[in-house]
Formats: C-alpha cells, structure tokens, sequence
C-alpha cells in the first residue's frame, strides 16, 4: 500500500465485495474501488473460465484492457501447490503479489497488486492481499461474472428439506397410483379388446406407471441422505447399470471402460453407488448422437486442499477414487450450466424433473464424496463428470443428517 494510512481504509474496503449485484459491471466499478482505496499502482483479476482466461485489470485506480500478467501461469501452479500468496519482481515496480481466488467446485483464479517502486512489499499487505481474496471469493459480483458460486452446505441443506417433503409425497403418491393401476388392470379384461374403451383404460394403466417412475425418483431424493458401513466396488456398480441402460442406449453407442487391477473398494455401498453412478452414466447415454461414446474410468487419487476445493460437495484431503464419465454429445450450453446446481431441479430434458444431479449430490455429499461437471477438453465435444469417493479403508464419519432438516417440515 502507498503509505501506513492506507490501511484502515483498504480493510475499510472489504465488506464492498459483499453487497448484492447481478450485474457484470460491477465487478469492474468494485476492481477499480478497491484499487483506489489500498493505493496500489496496478491490480486485478484473472480465472480460468472455459472459454479461455477472464482477465480484469485496474491501472491507476480505473479499469483498462490490459491482459493477464505474464506470471499467471506460475503463479496459479504455485498458488495451486498450497502457498498463500507468491511474488515476482516487476520492472518499475516493487513486485506484483498474487493470491488465490477459489470458490468452491470451480478452477482456482488470483487477485493480484503491483506497487510503486520503492515501497517494498510487507509481510502485513500480503496477509491483507490473501484476506482480500477470500472476499472476493464469496463477492456476489463474481458470481454474475464468472457464473454462480455455490454454497455447498446451504445446497445440501436445501435438498435435504427438500428429501423430507418428497419423501412424504412419494409415500402418499404412490398409494394413489396403486389404486388407479390396480382398477384399472382389474377393468381391462372386461371389455372387448380394441374398442375405444379398452384402449382408454389401458392408457390409464400406462399414465400410472409413468407415475410409479416418478415418485421412484422422489424416494431415491428422500433416500439418498442414508449412509451405512458397508463397502462399495466401482466396476460392478458400472457393470449392472450399464446392462440397465442397454434399452434405451441408442444405436451403435458404446461404452469404454478403464479401470485399474483390483481398484480398492469405496466408503458407499452399493445402493447408492449404482444409484449416483446410474444418474451419471444415464445422462451420458442420453447426451450421446448414434455411433457416439461413453467412456468410464477410475483411478484412486491423492487429493490436496486446493484439489479438493475444485470439488462441489464435502471434500477433503487423503485418498480417493476417482470416477470420471464423459460423452461425446454435444456438451452442455454455458447458459445451462450456469442454471446446474443452482435450481437443483432444473432440466432440460422432457420427462425428467431434474432429480438425478439432485439425489448424486446428496448422495455424495452423505458420504463426504464430491463432483466436478465441465466440458470435455478440445478438440474433444461432450460432458466430463469427475466424482470422487472416500476409499472404504480410510472410512471417514459419514454426515448425518441435520435434526433441523426434519423439524422444518414436521408437524
């Protein structure tokens, strides 16, 4: 900072980053604020957004179109490594300073300040540098310039009260539905085949089933919360989903399959194992044109803090197994996948409801698992879902679910 008096109103500056904006701009007017107020001769932002690097520059306390500074590449490996903040020496500067901006279930970006020459860089403004960061962090208005940054906890909250109410539902739905698919399955046999009649009430039948299939879905959300102590193997979880999925696959997809000898068993047994990896492995298929492919792998990883920040759900470091399911359909619009996991029931497939994102979050945030949906690499086309689940030998608490989800919608 440009001098000692800078402080109080560069820490004065902060709670900026928490007010409430939708808009795009804002972050820029926030950018060049924050540069005025801290008096530094050059800042800004820089993320991996997928269509290449979203960069915002500040010089002199107002926006301008520079690029990224050249050290981000290193800067975002040693930042990614686990160092708070890194410098590098800049020609008529007293350094550019970088720290990380990384919300969770997204790519890691920085914040970073250049200072004027001769004003040497303090321990006190590179911890002020890192803080600064974590408010950006959290910023609304990085949410409307980057896309949605979510919550996890809250999300999880939020589906299991939702798990309750559906569960409730289902209960009583399917009580209803017995009965319609019951009479009428009692009533065909007595009208003559191929009136009108019969016809109706065999569409009847059919409606009820379609229903039946429906509150299955609503039952999986209000089950996938459970946790038990039993261990669940990856490769035979995919093998009986993938013979489940073989009617409706369309013609000449195929799977590929790439495991390792033995893979260790995983902290989720096999009900919502299949349960999680079906939802994944059903969307792929759907997303797949003729002749296209759905490829699964599994490796175990070692996860580091910042690897496990990339991660939506409740991740933390140790050892995992990572499956990854990609496709080769057209991939998901950036106007969809800015809706994902913020309406957690959004879809926009006919006849879905927008359950399976819903109950394999739930599941894998049950047990301390996570998610990672982004576009497959070019040249590539398509949809890659990593998730990763706790190995069953280093088995941690499962998280229960909160007394408060229940009593909310009691009575």
């Amino acid at each position: 900072m440009s001098s000692p008096g800078t402080l109080p109103a560069a820490l004065s500056f902060l709670p900026q980053w928490w007010q409430d904006s939708s808009d795009p701009t804002a972050f820029d007017a926030l950018l060049a604020g924050w540069a005025r107020a801290c008096g530094w001769r050059a800042c800004g932002f820089v993320w991996p957004g997928e269509s290449g690097l979203v960069a915002r520059t500040a010089n002199s306390g107002a926006i301008c179109d520079g690029a990224a500074p050249l050290e981000v590449p290193d800067a975002l490996r040693r930042l990614k490594a686990g160092e708070q903040t890194v410098q590098y020496s800049v020609a008529n500067t007293a350094g550019r300073v970088f720290a990380t901006v990384h919300p969770a279930g997204r790519p890691a970006g920085a914040l970073w300040a250049d200072k004027v020459a001769g004003q040497p860089w303090t321990e006190a403004e590179r911890a002020y540098l890192a803080l600064a960061a974590k408010s950006v962090e959290r910023a609304p208005a990085l949410s409307a310039l980057i896309g949605p940054v979510l919550d996890p906890d809250r999300l999880y909250q939020r589906l299991g009260d939702a798990a309750v109410i559906a569960g409730r539902m289902a209960h009583d739905f399917d009580n209803l539905l017995q009965g319609i698919i019951g009479f009428s399955d009692l009533t065909l046999p007595l009208l003559q085949p191929g009136t009108q009649a019969a016809t109706f009430v065999a569409e009847i039948g059919k409606v009820g089933q379609r229903g039946i299939t429906f509150t299955q879905q609503l039952h999986h959300l209000s089950r996938s919360g459970q946790t038990k102590p039993n261990a669940g193997a990856v490769p035979l979880a995919v093998t009986k989903e993938e013979a489940r999925l073989k009617p409706i696959t369309p013609l000449g997809v195929r799977f590929e399959k790439d495991f390792p000898p033995n893979p260790p068993a995983v902290a989720m047994e096999a009900g919502p194992l299949q349960m999680v990896l079906g939802h994944l492995l059903e969307n792929a298929v759907e997303a797949c044109p003729q002749g296209g492919v759905v490829r699964v792998t599994a490796r175990a990883v070692e996860l580091t803090e910042t690897d496990a920040r990339a991660y939506l759900g409740r991740v933390g470091m140790g050892g995992y197994l990572q499956v990854t399911v990609s496709d080769t359909g057209p991939g998901i619009k950036p106007e969809v996948r800015r809706r994902l996991f913020v309406e957690p029931f959004f879809t926009t497939k006919v006849r879905h409801r927008g359950l399976g994102l819903a109950v394999a979050y739930r599941a894998l945030c049950s047990h301390r698992g996570g998610i990672q949906i982004e576009p497959v690499p070019a040249p590539g086309t398509g949809t890659l879902v990593r998730v990763v689940l706790p190995l069953a030998a280093a088995r941690a608490p499962a998280v229960a679910t909160s007394s408060f989800t229940a009593s909310a919608v009691g009575g």
